[in-house]
């Protein structure tokens, strides 16, 4: 008999090492994932709870259930009082609730175990934010931007930060030499950030060295232009990629020092790549003149850029001589406007022949510009072009 007891005790504890194995297990596996978190919730003993306590206190802020979230952040401290995660949850409820004194000592505290914790980072800047305690916020913020997070919830945070004088300082106090995340930041600051706000930002990113990629940057500042937004895209070329040489959007003069992997600016000329196209660059009297050849019957395109042109009429001149081949129309201007909503429309072609064309801008939905210069079958050259009020 007694050894059927004791049989009995030892299945019963190795039941109870396995349900506590499983629950263990489980209880890890639901801090990552919600939907486990819920099963541990609903079938695991209150013993084996501790990790899934996370997943479900973020459920219940998400939710709006305030109480819920900070009861169970509470309880998540008690079962694993070590973590930083514990405590920032504590205080992102605290924080709704109003209270930023405690909220500020929960967050502190957790920032002490560990600021890897990207929820106790957020927490941070919403507080600092709230508690206009700038410099906290734009730490925290520059930190979350340089591991690699930009998700909406980061975006709306820094443009929160940035819509203040204050904090834009600030900001820009935390930039150093920056290589990956400006990359990441700078397209998405383009479109969400004022541009006095933009101007500082920028500048001290060029100040302090950071590393842009002019390159991606370039067709981003391209589309600025067509969407109404010059001179955010102004902003940028300027201070991080013109390196002192910006081309103005009313000068239309060839440049010398735009080789092939040269980044394009906003008002660039772009010569694109093209079967049977071949041009050279030489230095005439009066600047750059481009000289070109093109074998194919199909016109090419020779250079295009942007402009900003006001509504009117313009005449354009262009020194220089083309040469078509029977059948084939010269030098072509040809102009496409753009809307503030980068919607396009071709504006019309002007035959260059006689080294000068007229054209008119109207006042409705022509904001910028796309100067196309083509060419059929044929050579010449063109240099020193200039665009006038007629």
């Amino acid at each position: 008999m007694a050894s059927l007891f004791g049989r009995t005790a030892w299945f019963a504890a190795l039941a109870l090492a396995a349900v506590a194995a499983v629950g263990v297990q489980l209880d890890r596996e639901g801090r990552r994932n919600f939907a486990v978190a819920q099963v541990v919730r609903d079938s695991v003993p209150p013993l084996f709870r501790s990790a899934s306590l996370e997943s479900l206190a973020h459920d219940a802020y998400d939710r709006g259930d305030l109480a819920a979230g900070m009861a169970l952040s509470r309880d998540f401290i008690r079962r694993r009082p070590i973590p930083s995660e514990g405590l920032a949850l504590l205080g992102f409820g605290q924080l709704q609730q109003g209270d930023q004194d405690a909220a500020l000592r929960s967050v502190i505290m957790a920032g002490d175990r560990g600021w890897r914790d990207r929820f106790t980072q957020e927490s941070l800047v919403m507080l600092g934010l709230q508690a206009q305690e700038w410099g906290i916020a734009a730490q925290r913020t520059v930190a979350l931007w340089r591991v690699g997070v930009n998700d909406d919830r980061l975006k709306d945070m820094t443009a929160d930060l940035l819509s203040q004088p204050q904090g834009v300082e600030a900001f820009a106090a935390q930039v150093g030499q920056e290589k990956y995340w400006a990359n990441a930041f700078l397209p998405w600051a383009a479109t969400a950030v004022a541009p006095p706000a933009l101007t500082t930002v920028a500048s001290t990113m060029a100040r302090k060295g950071a590393r842009v990629d002019c390159g991606a940057l370039s067709p981003r500042t391209q589309a600025l232009v067509r969407s109404g937004r010059a001179e955010t895209a102004a902003i940028l070329w300027r201070n991080l990629c013109a390196n002192g040489r910006f081309t103005q959007p009313g000068a239309f003069a060839f440049r010398e020092d735009m080789g092939d992997d040269a980044p394009i600016g906003p008002y660039d000329w772009q010569y694109p790549e093209a079967v049977g196209l071949d041009r050279t660059f030489t230095q005439g009297k009066n600047g750059v003149v481009l000289q070109y050849r093109n074998r194919e019957p199909l016109r090419s395109v020779i250079a295009k850029r942007n402009a900003l042109l006001g509504p009117g009429r313009y005449v354009a001149r262009l020194d220089g001589a083309a040469h078509a081949e029977a059948g084939f129309r010269p030098v072509v201007l040809q102009i496409v406007c753009y809307a503030k909503d980068g919607s396009a429309r071709r504006l019309g072609d002007g035959e260059m022949t006689s080294g000068s064309t007229e054209f008119f801008i109207p006042d409705t939905f022509c904001d910028s510009q796309e100067l196309v210069l083509l060419s059929g079958r044929g050579e010449g050259e063109v240099g020193n072009m200039t665009i006038s009020a007629s």
